[in-house]
């Protein structure tokens, strides 16, 4: 009975607002690709809740999948500059530290920051960072850090394509850290 309590609450996270908008995000380098599902909740006026899901996939076969929230708004006063916060649980396979396997996950708290010029609304930069100290981190990890900027330029009211670069990386128990992702990317995103 609390299980099915659980999946009625999360149904009404995914379909209970006033507004909701979906976007898949691809974004890929030589080593690394990454697709993340979202699903957009809330008025501007009070916040928009972000609800993400997503798989990354290296070279090396290390896999990761998160899932998490973000709220985000404009700031008053600064015209073009929003800010985010908001939570993710993630768990990882990882293959980057041979010949040690690792499995790792951890509850990760999330920032962003995006600022978008007045003479030119279609240009954006943003950067995010999620950390994950050790007292959130479980199984192999000891901690967990990803930071991320970007450039992004709208082509359409419904498509974004973007530039950036990113670290991802779990420090591990009894061994060096593990580099999931380090470097350039471009992917984009597209809103239904």
């Amino acid at each position: 009975m609390k299980s099915m309590r659980y999946l009625a609450a999360l149904a009404l996270l995914f379909t209970g607002t006033a507004a909701m908008a979906n976007m898949l995000d691809v974004n890929l380098n030589n080593n690394t690709a990454q697709f993340q599902f979202s699903t957009a909740n809330g008025v501007e006026a009070q916040g928009n809740a972000d609800l993400h899901a997503g798989l990354l996939y290296n070279s090396r076969h290390s896999v990761l999948v998160n899932g998490g929230i973000m709220v985000a708004n404009t700031l008053e006063g600064a015209p073009g500059v929003s800010i985010g916060v908001g939570m993710e649980l993630l768990a990882a396979t990882i293959k980057d530290n041979p010949p040690v396997r690792s499995d790792a996950s951890a509850a990760a708290l999330d920032a962003l920051v995006r600022f978008s010029p007045a003479g030119v609304p279609q240009l954006g930069f943003s950067g995010e960072v999620h950390y994950a100290p050790n007292i959130l981190t479980f199984g192999d990890a000891v901690r967990y850090t990803q930071g991320i900027v970007r450039v992004d330029y709208e082509l359409a009211p419904q498509t974004m394509v973007y530039a950036g670069y990113r670290r991802i990386s779990f420090g591990i128990k009894n061994g060096p850290a593990a580099v999931l992702d380090n470097g350039l990317h471009i992917g984009f995103k597209l809103a239904f």
